[in-house]
C-alpha cells in the first residue's frame, strides 16, 4: 500500500481511502473502523488546527500491515507505542519499535517503508504538527533559533527518547480520555502540548547547543549511555565503562549526561529501580525483600529509604495498599454475581 502525504493531515485520509473502513465524523473529530478483512479495531484523528493533528490507531491486522509512504512536506512527529510491533526503513536507515517505546521524527521528501505486525495489538499514538506550528511558541529570535538548533538534531532520522513516569502518564490520559464536544478538544490540544514539552525536557532541550556545544555524535553517544543504564540497572555500569563502551570521556560524559537529560545518571538509575519496584510488587507479588534484591539493592534496608523518598511511603504500605485494593475488588465482583 503506498501513501502519497503532500499535507499533515493526508495520512489519515489516504489510509481510509485505501482500507475503504467506515469513518464517524465529526467537526473535528473522525474515528475509521477498518473492514474485517483488514483487522480488527479503529483509527482516531483529531485535529488540532491545521498543520496540528492527533492519531490514536487502536488495531489487530489480519495480516502485517505493509506501508511505503512519501513524505513530501515537512513532518515532526512525536510517537509512543503502547503495544505492537513497527518496523521501517529509510535512506538506508533502520528502526525498531516494540512497545513502550517513544519515537521522534523530523522528515521531509523521504519514502518510508513502514511494517506492523499482524496478530498482536498495535497501539500508537501519534502526535503529527508541521516545523512551523512548534515554531510559533518561540517568544523571540534568540528562542526560535534555539528550537531550529534542536529540531535540526533529528532531522531526517526516527530517533528514540527517553521514556519517563510523566510521559507515560500524559500518554494513558491521552488515550483513555472521557470528555465530550468542546471540552475534549480543548484537553486534547492541551495534552498534545503537555507531552511536546515533556518530550523536550526528557530529549535535553535547553542543553542542546548550550553550554557544552554538544555536537550530534555526542547526543548519540549519550543517548546511548541512557540506553545502557536501563538495560543494566540491576548491576549498573560504572562511569568508566560507560564511557568506554560509547567511546567518551568520562567529565563530558558525567556533564553532558546531566545537561541532556536534567539529572545524573546514578539518579536515572535510582529512578529507574524504582519504577521496576512497583512492577515487582503489583505484578509479580514479590515482597519486600524479594523485590530489594531484583532491583539490585542488597540491602533492604536501603531500598526501603530510596523507595520511601520516592514515593513518600514504605514499600510495606505499599503491598498492603494492593492488597486492600484486591480485596475490595473481589468484594464487588462477589456482590455484582
Amino acid at each position: 500500500m503506498t501513501l502519497n502525504i503532500m499535507k499533515i493531515h493526508d495520512l489519515f485520509d489516504q489510509f481510509t481511502r485505501k482500507v475503504e473502513g467506515r469513518v464517524q465524523q465529526h467537526t473535528w473529530e473522525e474515528r475509521l473502523t477498518i473492514p474485517a478483512h483488514i483487522g480488527q479495531g479503529s483509527v482516531t484523528r483529531t485535529r488540532i488546527r491545521p498543520g496540528m493533528e492527533i492519531m490514536l490507531t487502536d488495531i489487530t491486522f489480519e495480516q502485517d500491515m505493509k506501508l511505503h509512504i512519501q513524505e513530501a512536506c515537512q513532518l515532526f512527529e512525536l510517537s509512543y507505542c503502547v503495544s505492537g510491533e513497527i518496523y521501517c526503513e529509510w535512506n538506508g536507515k533502520k528502526s525498531y519499535t516494540d512497545k513502550q517505546t517513544g519515537n521522534v521524527l523530523f522528515l521531509e521528501d523521504v519514502q518510508v517503508y513502514e511494517e506492523k505486525k499482524a496478530g498482536i495489538r498495535n497501539q500508537l499514538l501519534e502526535i503529527r504538527l508541521t516545523p512551523n506550528e512548534l515554531l510559533h511558541y518561540a517568544g523571540d529570535l534568540t528562542e526560535k533559533q534555539q528550537m531550529e538548533t534542536w529540531l535540526r538534531h533529528h532531522r531526517g532520522n526516527i530517533d528514540r527518547y527517553p521514556d519517563t513516569p510523566a510521559i507515560q502518564k500524559c500518554v494513558s490520559e491521552i488515550i483513555h480520555c472521557t470528555y465530550q464536544g468542546t471540552m475534549k478538544r480543548l484537553y486534547m490540544e492541551s495534552k498534545a502540548l503537555e507531552f511536546i514539552a515533556l518530550f523536550g525536557e526528557s530529549d535535553g532541550y535547553g542543553s542542546v547547543g548550550g553550554s557544552m556545544a554538544l555536537r550530534r555524535d555526542d547526543i548519540t553517544k549519550l543517548k546511548r549511555v541512557h540506553e545502557l543504564v536501563q538495560i543494566h540497572v540491576e548491576q549498573p555500569l560504572s562511569i568508566r565503562e560507560l564511557a568506554k563502551q560509547v567511546g567518551m570521556n568520562e567529565c563530558k560524559l558525567k556533564k553532558g549526561f546531566r545537561e541532556m537529560f536534567g539529572m545524573t545518571i546514578f539518579e536515572l538509575v535510582r529512578q529507574k529501580r524504582m519504577e521496576k519496584a512497583l512492577w515487582y510488587m503489583e505484578v509479580e507479588r514479590l515482597n519486600v525483600g524479594e523485590t530489594a534484591v531484583s532491583v539490585g539493592y542488597s540491602n533492604a534496608s536501603n531500598f526501603t529509604t530510596t523507595f520511601r523518598k520516592h514515593y513518600g511511603c514504605n514499600p510495606s504500605e505499599y503491598l498492603k495498599r494492593i492488597d486492600q485494593l484486591d480485596l475490595e475488588r473481589h468484594r464487588l465482583q462477589n456482590s455484582l454475581e
